[in-house]
């Protein structure tokens, strides 16, 4: 029997580098490119699909890096001027492959029709599409492939790795392997704030910056009284514009922001988005319009409550980007309550015996400090407020919440839904390093990886 050519990491990295991290767009694959995920499907057909995609299955292959011999051409990086020497081009080879052992992600995807026909599937692998095709169409001869030679080869020398990863999955050895072996960049943990912040008090001192031990002790009195609650707080009856502006003046200046000697309306113009939806007939964007009558109860209602105005941020006072901005929303019960006994949140009683009118909602996770000035000084002037994820905030300032350990391929923004419940809400994340395993590693706690497991077959 003839033996099987050892499969290397620099190998498929050379292949890999045909390919990007940008969308693929769907496209009729020719008969190449069909042929070529036949057994690289067929490897993989009685993997269970993930969890939450069943079209969709992934595996981790484990791939040796080999000798320096399957590296790059030495004489090769001498001719191009990479490195001056061979000891220079051994350290290189050690940089670029540290490890004995290297680790890429392998995903299909394989979705249907109502009739059971075929219609697409999908090939990912070292977080790179290889693969993108539409199945339910003829193959197309004269179509151009991007490197349909690379992604043939690929595929082929996926199938001998898929089929190895899989027969680990039927020995019942994988899934051990995968949780005690996988590199901390492809992993995701937590770890207690109070951890970081010890090893890192630049970051604390930057979180908590501008605020003050009595903002910091009003917060906590705000939270434990139970009043940061909108069926607790008080309403008021009508608002004008210049209510909504002085609102805004209170807070900037709890905030020490330039520009307090102005009229609240124009401190609202320096600091707010600007896209205000009519309010001020100074904004701009969708629906500017001309302005309101700023001292009209009338008129603000009929600009509050006008189901055409839309498209603009009048709430986010604090501009800033998407998730960096603080906004004041100035909120009202009408319709609001009834929802909410017909969503069973509140009975029929709470909803009678509540008051209804305006109130104020702020905003402002990733700009807590401010967005808590903002909370404690509006209702220090009496004004019904309430705080958004103040309790997240809370544990934020008191380092008793997580930050969340993502993979060095995730983006660490948004990325709540990648966490389980018991470790409360995780709502800040970072990438790990050597640097950070060093301080802190023994702290984190790593998640154990979704299992991959054998399908069962229908009725069992």
């Amino acid at each position: 029997m003839e033996e099987r050519k050892v499969i290397t990491a620099p190998q498929l990295d050379r292949l890999l580098r045909y390919f990007d991290r940008d969308h693929m767009n769907p496209s009729v694959p020719t008969q190449k490119i069909a042929a070529a995920m036949e057994p690289l499907f067929e490897a993989l057909s009685d993997l269970a699909p993930l969890k939450k995609n069943d079209e969709a299955k992934t595996i981790w292959l484990e791939v040796p890096r080999g000798t320096i011999d399957d590296y790059e051409s030495f004489e090769n990086m001498m001719e191009w001027g990479e490195v001056e020497s061979y000891a220079e081009y051994e350290n290189m080879w050690h940089e670029d492959y540290p490890t004995e052992t290297c680790w890429y992600r392998l995903v299909i995807v394989e979705s249907f029709n109502r009739e059971g026909k075929l219609r697409f599937r999908a090939v990912a692998f070292g977080n790179k599409t290889i693969i993108s095709a539409e199945m339910d169409e003829d193959s197309n001869e004269d179509e151009f492939y991007r490197a349909e030679d690379q992604a043939v080869e690929l595929c082929s020398i996926l199938t001998i790795l898929a089929e190895d990863a899989m027969e680990k999955v039927r020995n019942e050895t994988y899934n051990d392997r995968v949780n005690t072996a996988l590199p901390y960049p492809f992993r995701t943990g937590v770890v207690r704030r109070s951890v970081v912040w010890e090893k890192e008090p630049e970051w604390r001192e930057h979180s908590l910056e501008g605020l003050t031990s009595e903002t910091f002790t009003a917060f906590k009195d705000l939270m434990a009284s139970g009043m940061n609650d909108e069926m607790k707080i008080g309403r008021l009856e009508s608002m004008t514009a210049n209510d909504f502006f002085r609102a805004c003046a209170i807070g900037y200046k709890a905030c020490g922001y330039k520009g307090i000697e102005l009229s609240p309306a124009k401190q609202y113009y320096l600091h707010a988005d600007g896209r205000d939806e009519g309010l001020s007939g100074k904004g701009y964007g969708l629906n500017a319009g001309p302005g309101i009558d700023f001292d009209d109860t009338t008129a603000w209602e009929e600009w509050y409550f006008d189901s055409k105005r839309g498209g603009g941020h009048p709430w986010e006072v604090v501009r800033g980007g998407n998730s960096t901005h603080v906004d004041l929303y100035v909120a009202h019960d009408r319709n609001n309550i009834d929802w909410k006994v017909r969503a069973g949140k509140i009975s029929k009683e709470e909803a009678e015996a509540h008051s209804r009118g305006y109130y104020y909602i702020v905003r402002g996770l990733h700009r807590a400090v401010e967005a808590v000035n903002f909370y404690t000084a509006l209702s220090a002037a009496g004004l019904p407020v309430i705080l958004s994820d103040a309790e997240e905030i809370l544990a934020r300032f008191e380092m008793t919440d997580f930050i969340g350990i993502v993979p060095h391929d995730v983006i660490p923004k948004y990325c709540e839904g990648m966490f389980p419940p018991e470790y409360g809400r995780v709502v800040d994340f970072i990438h790990v390093y050597e640097e950070e395993i060093e301080e802190f590693g023994d702290q984190i706690t790593w998640l154990p990886m979704e299992q991959a497991e054998v399908k069962q077959e229908s009725g069992k």
